[in-house]
C-alpha cells in the first residue's frame, strides 16, 4: 500500500449526540489530533454542547438525526452519509454507537472505505430468549468494523465472548485524560470555595461527590444507604453531592429524595445543578465515587478524572475501573489511589467511605500526587490519540501516529 499523506486523509466520525460523555469527548480529542497532523476531520451528529468546541478545532460538523433507532430513519441515513462521504472526500469512517453504525457501515461499504468502530459500552442483554439473541445481534454491529476499538481489556474480553468473529480485529485503547484540562494548578482556593458555596457546603464539611448521571443504573440509592450505615463520627460535617437532578427522570429523583428524607439524611445529601466545571468539582471533593455501583462500566471515565485531579476514588470492582484504580486492598498503604468494592454493596461502600474520610492531611496530599502521576503515566489523552491514529494508519497506509508524536515532542521542547 502506498503511503498516504496526512492532507489526503479525511476521517468521518459519527456519534448520536455531542454532550458531556466520554465517547463524545473522545470524538472531540480525535478531531483535534487529526487537525494537528494536517488531516481532515468531519463529525456527524445530532448536536450538543460540544459542537462549538468541535468547530473550534477546524473540524467540519454536520447535523444529522443519527440518534434515532427508527429503522426507516436508519435506512435513510445510509444515503445521507454516503453523500457526505462523496462531498467531503472521506477516506475512513469511524462509528461510535449502534444505530448510526448501521447506517455508517452500509455507506462505508458502498464507498469501499475502511470502517472502524469503538465499542464504548457493555450493551446489557435481556435474560430471556429470543430478546437476548436479538439484542446481541443488534449490538454486533459494533464488532463488524475492519478494526474494533475496545476502551478496556474488560470490553475486549466481552467482545471476544459475544462476537468471536470480531475478536481478532480488536485493539484495546484506553480513554485518556487531558492533563492540561484536568490540572489542579488551573484553580485557586477561591475557585474551590466558590463551588463549595454553590453546593451549600461549609468550609469545615467533608464532601463525597458522585458525578455520574442520576439514574438507577448508576446507584445513587446504594450511596444513600451506605451513608445511613456510617457511624455518627463519620457522618459529622459530611455532605454528599449528587449533581444534575434536572437531567434525571423525575420519578427516580423523587424516589431518591424520599429515601434521603426517610433515613434522616436531609442535612447531609445535596442535590445540586449539573456541574460544568468537573475538574474543579473533583478538587472541591474529599472523595469521589467513580462510575456505576450497580453494573460494570465499560471504562469508567469519572474514575480516571478523579484520580487525575488527585481525588481519592471509590469504584465498582467489576468492569473498567478495576484496570485504572490502584485498590487499597491490593496495593498496600503506600501505593493505592482508591478503593474497589463489589457492586450494589452499601456496607462495603460505607467501609470505604470511612477509610477515605479518615485520611490525614499528609496522607491525602501523598495520595493526590500519586494518583495524578499514575493516571498521567498510563491513561493520558495523547497516548489515546496516538493509538487511535495508529489504527487509522493500519487501514490507510498513512503515518498519522508518527506525525502526532513528532508534534508532541516538538511542543514539549518549546
Amino acid at each position: 500500500m502506498d503511503q498516504q499523506k496526512a492532507s489526503d486523509v479525511t476521517v468521518l466520525q459519527i456519534i448520536p449526540r455531542l454532550n458531556s460523555g466520554g465517547a463524545e469527548r473522545t470524538t472531540l480529542e480525535i478531531a483535534q489530533a487529526l487537525k494537528q497532523v494536517g488531516a481532515n476531520a468531519v463529525i456527524v451528529s445530532e448536536g450538543g454542547r460540544l459542537v462549538d468546541e468541535i468547530r473550534a478545532t477546524g473540524a467540519i460538523f454536520i447535523a444529522l438525526p443519527v440518534a434515532s433507532k427508527n429503522p426507516f430513519r436508519i435506512i435513510g441515513n445510509i444515503w445521507k452519509i454516503g453523500k457526505i462521504i462523496r462531498d467531503h472526500g472521506v477516506t475512513l469512517v469511524h462509528a461510535r454507537s449502534r444505530a448510526p453504525a448501521i447506517s455508517a457501515l452500509f455507506a462505508a461499504r458502498q464507498a469501499q472505505l475502511p470502517f472502524v468502530t469503538t465499542y464504548h459500552s457493555t450493551y446489557s442483554l435481556p435474560r430471556r430468549q429470543p430478546f437476548r439473541a436479538l439484542k446481541n445481534f443488534y449490538s454486533s454491529i459494533m464488532a463488524r468494523g475492519d478494526r474494533v476499538i475496545a476502551n478496556s481489556r474488560f470490553i475486549g474480553d466481552l467482545i471476544a465472548a459475544r462476537h468471536p468473529a470480531g475478536a481478532k480485529k480488536v485493539r484495546v485503547i484506553y480513554r485518556g485524560l487531558d492533563g492540561a484540562y484536568f490540572n489542579p494548578d488551573r484553580f485557586s482556593a477561591n475557585d474551590i470555595a466558590r463551588l463549595r458555596s454553590d453546593w451549600g457546603v461549609d468550609t469545615r464539611d467533608r464532601v463525597v461527590l458522585f458525578p455520574s448521571r442520576i439514574s438507577p443504573t448508576k446507584g445513587q440509592l446504594v450511596v444513600i444507604d451506605a451513608v445511613a450505615c456510617l457511624s455518627t463520627a463519620d457522618r459529622e460535617n459530611l455532605k454528599v453531592v449528587f449533581p444534575g437532578p434536572e437531567l434525571g427522570t423525575p420519578d427516580y429523583v423523587a424516589l431518591l429524595r424520599q429515601r434521603v428524607h426517610d433515613l434522616g439524611l436531609d442535612d447531609i445529601v445535596r442535590f445540586v445543578p449539573e456541574c460544568r466545571e468537573m475538574p474543579l468539582a473533583y478538587l472541591a471533593a474529599d472523595v469521589a465515587i467513580g462510575g456505576s455501583l450497580v453494573r460494570p462500566e465499560a471504562f469508567g471515565r469519572t474514575a480516571i478524572e478523579a484520580q487525575g485531579m488527585g481525588c481519592p476514588v471509590i469504584a465498582n470492582q467489576e468492569g473498567g475501573p478495576a484496570e485504572t484504580v490502584l485498590d487499597a486492598a491490593k496495593e498496600g498503604g503506600d501505593a493505592f489511589t482508591g478503593w474497589l468494592i463489589p457492586p450494589q454493596d452499601s456496607a462495603a461502600l460505607a467501609s470505604s467511605l470511612s477509610s477515605a474520610l479518615s485520611l490525614t492531611l499528609a496522607d491525602r496530599q501523598t495520595l493526590r500526587l500519586r494518583a495524578r502521576k499514575h493516571i498521567l503515566a498510563h491513561f493520558n489523552a495523547d497516548q489515546m490519540r496516538t493509538d487511535t491514529l495508529a489504527v487509522y494508519d493500519e487501514l490507510l497506509g498513512s503515518e498519522l501516529a508518527v506525525l502526532f508524536q513528532q508534534k508532541a515532542v516538538h511542543q514539549e521542547q518549546n
